[in-house]
Parts: C-alpha cells; sequence; structure tokens
C-alpha cells in the first residue's frame, strides 16, 4: 500500500513538473498581450496630447455637438458638452472619451464663433476700426 501512494505522489509530482513550463508561459502571453494594448493606449494618448492642433480649454465640435476639451489624459480625453436635445436639454456633461477612439470621432476645432452673443466685444471693436478707417483716421 505505501508503494502506491509513493507511486501516485511520484506521478503527481512528474505531472506538475510537465504542466508547469506551460502555465508559465501561458501566464507570460497573456501578461504580454495586456502590456501590448496598455502601451498602445499611452502612445496614441501622448500623440493626442502633443498634436499642437487640440489643446485644452479648445471649443470644439463633437459629432455634432458643441463641446468643450476639458482634460487630455494619457489614455482618456474629456470633454465638456451641453446637451441641447432631448430629456437632458441644457445639462452639461462629461463625454469621457478612450484617445484611441479618436480617430474614428468627427472632431472639428471652433475658430470663430459667429454668434452675435459669443462674440459682441469683438464685433464691436471691428465696428469701431470700420469707423476709424471712413473717418480717415479719426475717432
Amino acid at each position: 500500500m505505501e508503494n502506491e501512494i509513493m507511486d501516485v505522489a511520484t506521478l503527481a509530482n512528474d505531472i506538475t513538473l510537465l504542466i508547469m513550463p506551460f502555465i508559465s508561459v501561458l501566464i507570460m502571453v497573456v501578461i504580454t498581450l495586456w502590456f501590448k494594448d496598455f502601451a498602445g493606449k499611452i502612445a496614441k494618448g501622448l500623440a493626442f496630447s502633443m498634436n499642437k492642433q487640440f489643446q485644452e480649454g479648445d471649443k470644439v465640435i463633437l459629432d455634432g455637438e458643441r463641446a468643450l476639451i476639458v482634460k487630455i489624459g494619457i489614455t482618456q480625453t474629456v470633454f465638456g458638452v451641453t446637451k441641447t436635445s432631448g430629456e437632458f436639454d441644457g445639462d452639461y456633461v462629461w463625454r469621457y472619451v478612450p484617445n484611441e477612439r479618436i480617430p474614428f470621432l468627427k472632431l472639428e476645432k471652433v475658430i470663430f464663433d459667429t454668434k452675435p452673443e459669443h462674440n459682441e466685444n469683438k464685433i464691436h471693436e471691428n465696428a469701431q476700426e470700420i469707423n476709424k478707417i471712413k473717418n480717415g483716421g479719426k475717432k
């Protein structure tokens, strides 16, 4: 009986020694794939944050909605969006977008806001400049 127990213990030990390298390789493959995805996310985040076309605080149009870039992070960007239709009309929400999804979004930068209530000072300054030019440089 004692020899049978020794044989079972030896067999279990031999099976463990045989399986352990495969389990180790499987764990290393999972860790490598996870790190590859994480490194890709970080690379895309750094690429978007180093893009001088878009900075924090810029007004943009994100998929047809007016938005503000609140924060550009390493893995995600936060956009502030004022809802204009539906149940949440007038609510200001933050939209969290993973940086690897940004190339698939329609993202446009607002250069000049044509609504007079947003540009009242600029319109007033331009009117004064036009009057100055009409009067030959006199105020």
